[in-house]
């Protein structure tokens, strides 16, 4: 609105921001309103100065590349500053980077195959519990995939379609790589029948079996293990992924549950899938740099 815009447009405008992205931004701007509070200057109101003298005081106090490019952001949200033709910011954040540089998360991945030989010696699908079921179910899910655990905790057993050689999920909803011109995601789940203990398939019918005398109206797939059984976060989910990359022999004080994402991947390069395929599954787009930068990691052997 400080920037004379109308309230319903400034409200599409905020839409255009996830939910996620603007719970980031929440510790960007409190830092920020205390800043100019203590200042004396008005926070909708500023200058490339006082940007670059704010983002140097979260400099000083540890912040990293990151974080100062969350913060930078968030101004910009609630200001009439255009960061992206600003060349003292741009230059303020490239010497950021040379002084405290970002780094990948995993410098190398663990082997799938260990966590399949897991899988490979529990009890068949009839015989697992159902907490056990939802952990190997979800792993597998992701591990076949290499698609989010956001886009995982809202499929909707209305969108999974069954045929006789596979399982289609569609994913109508916007997720994090939703963006205008861009497919959203499509996981194709091959049965396996010359291996029904690794078939994700097999699996996600036995977890739909199991969870449809307690899920009630509830369309998500992924619900709570425990009464009353609603649906569950990403966050959740990651949990249950943890746990079960933990049994099956996984450092996860290192490794968390994203980190199966980069494994799969990972594996399927360096078993000679193209690069294309990977991106297209994973739901990056053609020109995406993001394998190569973020997830393509030395196995640990």
């Amino acid at each position: 609105l400080n920037k004379g815009l109308t309230e319903a447009a400034a409200e599409l405008m905020v839409n255009s921001v996830s939910s996620s992205t603007l719970k980031q931004y929440e510790c960007s701007l409190k830092q920020w309103y205390s800043f100019t509070k203590e200042k004396g200057h008005d926070m909708f109101n500023t200058n490339t100065s006082i940007i670059i003298e704010f983002l140097t005081k979260r400099f000083q106090e540890g912040a990293k590349y990151g974080t100062l490019n969350s913060d930078k952001s968030a101004i910009a949200l609630i200001t009439a500053q255009q960061f992206s033709s600003d060349k003292l910011i741009s230059r303020f954040m490239r010497g950021v980077f040379k002084k405290r540089p970002t780094k990948p998360k995993y410098e190398t991945t663990w082997n799938v195959d260990k966590v399949l030989d897991f899988i490979q010696e529990l009890p068949n699908n009839d015989s697992l519990q159902l907490k056990e079921l939802a952990g190997k179910t979800a792993t597998l899910l992701v591990l076949t995939t290499a698609h989010r655990l956001q886009t995982m905790a809202v499929i909707d057993i209305d969108n999974i379609i069954f045929t006789e050689s596979q399982i289609e999920i569609r994913i109508p909803s916007l997720i994090k790589t939703s963006k205008p011109g861009n497919f959203q995601p499509n996981m194709v789940l091959p049965f396996l029948k010359d291996n029904e203990r690794l078939c994700v398939a097999k699996s996600l019918l036995k977890y739909l079996e199991i969870t449809k005398p307690i899920r009630g109206d509830r369309k998500n797939l992924f619900i709570s293990n425990v009464k009353p059984h609603k649906p569950i976060t990403a966050q959740t989910l990651s949990h249950w992924i943890k746990a079960f990359l933990k049994k099956a022999g996984v450092d996860t004080d290192i490794f968390s549950a994203y980190s199966t994402k980069h494994a799969a991947v990972s594996k399927a390069f360096s078993k000679g899938v193209d690069i294309d395929t990977i991106r297209r599954t994973a739901g990056w787009s053609k020109k995406s740099n993001t394998f190569n930068k973020f997830y393509n990691r030395p196995i640990n052997t």
